[in-house]
């Protein structure tokens, strides 16, 4: 009985599959921060909107705090269907796909506009990397491009000004050798830590500082162990929405093009959101708990990482990608 009622099922999902439908199913959206923060907004507009266009078929469930794992381990579920997405940030990503490294460059694009159009769905920058996705075998489908908000540098030392106050600081980054190469240059002693274990890094004296999205630094609470907070503005923070090909496979192709729309408005308004976050997310850190934000000789900052650009450019194999985030 039990046997013939398995063969049933079977059939039937292998029958609505030749037909064209799908069967109700959830799809698990994993990533590392905390509301208040852009991907959480981009997320739960993401969840919103294919609830609603696909009545019902398909549900996401949403896992923030990086309660699934980090964004590798996450990033390794998805490429045998156990995990379904991610919305994180690139220079995560990029032992999978390393010309995402480009985007760890400080000061890579000079204002928003020119990050917009980096990330316009539509445009060279993100079809090339549709592109590498496709050509790289991972099983992993790029969705859409998003903001996170503008990175800054914080510790639990005193205030920053210039690249001087970093020389021999203990730095945290994520497993990118260009993160590392970068703030080794502007003279810090560099350690990778995985973002969700970057707290209690600094609490113990692992690392002494960090950078990250203003966002993140008050969702996950840093301020509390990190309380000066500089203002290098060194990036824009690129993040992207991808799923495993073994989940986006199994969905019908009218469920995969609402995916995709879906996805691109998500990240629109996460690119938004990072935005708005940044300044008043800034005050309040200073008015209700005690953070001291400092300005930077910024001109001291870029001096020391632009001639770093087209050497890694070259060592990614990133020279093409580089050519086009400058043309944008």
């Amino acid at each position: 009985m039990r046997k013939s009622f398995a063969l049933a099922t079977l059939s039937a999902a292998v029958l609505g599959l030749m037909l064209g439908t799908a069967e109700a199913q959830t799809l698990r959206l994993a990533t590392v921060v905390n509301a208040p923060h852009p991907w959480i907004d981009a997320a739960e507009a993401f969840k919103a909107e294919v609830e609603e266009k696909s009545e019902g078929r398909l549900t996401v469930e949403i896992f923030p705090g990086g309660s699934l794992g980090n964004d590798q381990t996450v990033i390794d579920e998805m490429r045998i269907g156990t995990v379904d997405m991610i919305i994180g940030g690139t220079q995560n990503a990029a032992p999978f796909v390393r010309q995402y490294e480009i985007f760890s460059l400080n000061y890579l694009f000079p204002d928003m506009a020119a990050f917009r159009r980096v990330t316009d769905p539509e445009g060279p920058v993100f079809a090339h990397l549709e592109q590498i996705h496709t050509d790289s075998g991972l099983g992993l489908k790029l969705l859409a491009l998003t903001g996170g908000g503008t990175r800054n540098l914080s510790n639990n030392i005193g205030p920053v000004a210039t690249p001087d106050d970093l020389s021999g600081v203990k730095m945290r980054v994520p497993g990118s050798q260009m993160d590392a190469r970068i703030w080794q240059a502007l003279g810090t002693l560099t350690t990778s830590l995985p973002w969700t274990e970057l707290y209690t890094g600094v609490q113990t004296g692992v690392v002494n500082a960090f950078e990250s999205t203003i966002s993140g630094y008050y969702g996950s609470k840093l301020y509390e162990v990190a309380p000066y907070h500089a203002k290098t503005e060194h990036q824009v923070m690129m993040s992207h929405i991808t799923i495993g090909e073994p989940s986006f496979n199994r969905l019908s192709a009218e469920d995969q093009a609402m995916l995709v729309e879906a996805a691109r408005n998500a990240g629109e308004l996460g690119t938004a959101k990072g935005e708005e976050y940044d300044g008043a997310l800034l005050e309040r850190l200073e008015r209700e708990y005690g953070v001291t934000v400092s300005e930077v000789d910024k001109a001291r900052f870029v001096e020391a990482v632009m001639p770093l650009h087209d050497e890694f450019a070259e060592q990614l194999g990133a020279t093409d990608l580089l050519a086009l985030i400058r043309a944008q």
